[in-house]
């Protein structure tokens, strides 16, 4: 139909609305996952509208681009789109689209691990879509907020945000904004070691992405659910959900996923004295997560290959690695992370340096909260 219309228009010489075909043409290839088609199709608009001195058009195609290269975890190229967005919708006086543009800027420091300046970020997207009336903006801007503190371990004031914003999208209709909510809430139940309860919601918010189509959002439910049987010990099942995630997450060409499952596999892999094996996924995680600019990522990355590396007993190699991920910790304001890695950097040192070690590593395991099994049971499978 749409592509129907686009000759109609480009027969009759009017390219504003052969234009506007090719930018609808290129959003439903979004939605339907075909991002390289989808990008050479909004490109080929956004030329289009600037050859008529349509910036409000232009301005529109420049941001879904730039959410596509966001979702593509190509986080410099989409913060480039989205920054020249948000001042071409300025410049036109579009609050929703300026709006529209911070909100993405700050999903993309949240994904960095960036929590200070995407609070500071979404909080001016929030103000500005309450102020225009968006409630659904608004509801979005609210979960990524409930996000940050999900990631900070801040359980309460996270399902608080959680169930603000789900409500709201309930009311409003948008199953997928109930289906995200439901998947972070079982998130936060899983972080808790709150298992059971955790496996029905992940499980109930899958049913719903996979109602919708949406792939992305099943893969995360999935990815979770691998990990919860990680926990479980149940290291078979979790393999095979991880892998299928990890299969998910490629096919999307979302990279953070796929890092975040690979380390997920080499966990498994560890809980089971397998480094041989788990060293190389750590290694490639860890990679993943430098070239996307996710600092926190690569550092417990870092800190796992540092624990590995106790458990193998080359203590001389583990310290610099821990010292590494510790730095990056601090920096990113992950107290209990750095408080981690000081603490074993310390048991180490009186390793090396005293026989009677031993006891005082079992007493530094229990100051941590972790139960004693030499270097079996790092911090992560709490």
């Amino acid at each position: 139909m749409l592509e129907d219309a686009k000759v109609v228009f480009e027969t009759i010489g009017d390219r504003l609305g052969a234009a506007q075909c090719s930018r609808s043409l290129g959003d439903i290839l979004r939605v339907q996952s075909r991002y390289m088609e989808a990008v050479a199709m909004l490109e080929g608009a956004k030329a289009a509208f600037e050859a008529i001195g349509n910036r409000l058009g232009a301005a529109e195609c420049t941001q879904i681009i730039g959410n596509i290269l966001r979702g593509k975890s190509r986080n410099r190229e989409a913060v480039r789109m989205l920054e020249e967005a948000k001042a071409a919708f300025e410049a036109i006086g579009d609050r929703l689209g300026a709006a529209a543009s911070t909100q993405s800027l700050g999903e993309i420091l949240l994904g960095q691990s960036r929590y200070m300046e995407a609070v500071v970020m979404l909080e001016e997207a929030k103000a500005a879509f309450e102020a225009i009336g968006d409630r659904l903006g608004a509801a979005q801007c609210t979960r990524s907020l409930g996000d940050i503190l999900r990631m900070q371990s801040r359980y309460v004031e996270a399902v608080a945000m959680m169930e603000e914003a789900k409500v709201t999208f309930d009311v409003l209709g948008s199953r997928l904004g109930v289906a995200e909510c439901t998947w972070r809430l079982g998130d936060i139940l899983r972080m808790q070691s709150r298992y059971v309860e955790a496996v029905a919601m992940l499980e109930e918010a899958k049913m719903m992405f996979e109602a919708l189509g949406n792939r992305l959002g099943a893969a995360e439910c999935t990815w979770r659910l691998g990990d919860i049987l990680r926990l479980q010990s149940r290291y078979l099942e979790a393999v095979a959900m991880l892998e299928e995630a990890k299969a998910a997450f490629e096919a999307l060409g979302n990279r953070l996923g796929a890092a975040q499952c690979t380390r997920g596999l080499a966990d498994v892999m560890s809980s089971q004295t397998r480094y041989m094996e788990a060293v190389p996924m750590l290694e490639e995680a860890k990679a993943a997560f430098e070239a996307l600019g996710n600092r926190l990522g690569a550092a417990q990355c870092t800190q796992r290959l540092g624990y590995m590396l106790c458990g193998q007993s080359r203590y001389m190699e583990a310290v610099p690695m821990l010292e590494q991920a510790r730095v990056t910790f601090e920096a990113l304001g992950e107290q209990l992370s750095a408080a981690q890695c000081t603490h074993m950097c310390d048991l180490v040192c009186a390793q090396l340096r005293y026989v009677e070690a031993g006891p005082m590593v079992e007493d530094g395991w229990k100051i941590l909260g972790i139960v004693w099994k030499p270097w079996r049971n790092w911090p992560w499978k709490r």
